[in-house]
């Protein structure tokens, strides 16, 4: 059913009035709404979708961390920069997400039942809001032993910690400086999937994420950890942290 509008005594299709509209451009002269001939409205111009993203790098010639838009990112990259990863801010956060990721045959979490002393819960809410990244991932750390590692590249926190990007001068976003995404913040890569993997598409060596779980840093208990689904959101505290092999992606946030 056609929606009417009734103003001034005057009756018509809503559709008739939307082909009235003229073009609307935003302060720069992005276009953000333009009419289609049918009387729909059209889509937002590709920029404007891409509002909240951006492309990271350690500029060579003085190492100072930038963060573009998308669409000038292949021109910089063109001259010889190196991406740091793909930067989202939302909510007042800031994460930037690695280019490439664990082996796609995903790894463990740990090599035996190890207590991380991370934020650890049995209720999806709670573990939902978990946004302590970085303090999970460097507990966990600290918790490595020969019995239990998780500081090696084939353990999902050991990976993170020990990630590095780097420009040609060896600095950037380097070893240390990464970890592995809690629960809140996988959350936040998933809202914004479909923008990261249209800016990692433009880095080059850099692969996209993908439809399957991904471990994160929020426990579940001693022996098993929280993972999420790129598909449909699914949380699942089950994975068991030294036999379960999930897929990785490291984080960090805008710094020196």
């Amino acid at each position: 059913m056609n929606l009417i509008d009734t103003t001034m005594g005057k009756t018509r299709k809503l559709s008739e009035k939307i082909k009235e509209l003229p073009t609307v451009n935003d302060m720069t002269g992005r276009t953000i709404i333009t009419n289609g001939s049918d009387g729909s409205l059209g889509k937002m111009s590709a920029e404007l979708m891409l509002d909240g993203v951006f492309i990271m790098y350690h500029r060579k010639s003085d190492d100072t961390p930038l963060m573009v838009k998308p669409h000038k990112w292949t021109a910089i990259q063109n001259a010889g920069e190196i991406a740091d990863g793909v930067v989202v801010v939302e909510g007042g956060k800031v994460l930037v997400v690695a280019p490439t990721e664990a082996d796609s045959a995903g790894i463990t979490w740990s090599s035996a039942a190890v207590s991380g002393g991370a934020t650890t819960t049995t209720d999806r809410v709670t573990a939902m809001n978990d946004w302590n990244g970085p303090a999970n991932t460097a507990s966990i750390i600290s918790k490595s032993t020969s019995s239990a590692v998780t500081n090696t590249s084939a353990c999902a926190p050991g990976f993170c910690n020990l990630y590095s990007r780097a420009n040609a001068n060896g600095k950037g976003l380097t070893a240390g400086k990464w970890w592995l995404p809690s629960i809140g913040e996988m959350m936040m890569i998933y809202a914004n999937m479909t923008k990261i993997n249209y800016c990692l598409s433009l880095i080059a060596g850099a692969t996209q994420l993908i439809q399957n779980w991904y471990w994160t840093s929020t426990e579940h208990s001693a022996a098993r950890a929280w993972g999420l689904y790129l598909y449909d959101g699914g949380l699942d505290g089950m994975y068991t942290k030294a036999s379960s092999k999930g897929r990785v992606r490291p984080v960090s946030t805008f710094t020196q």
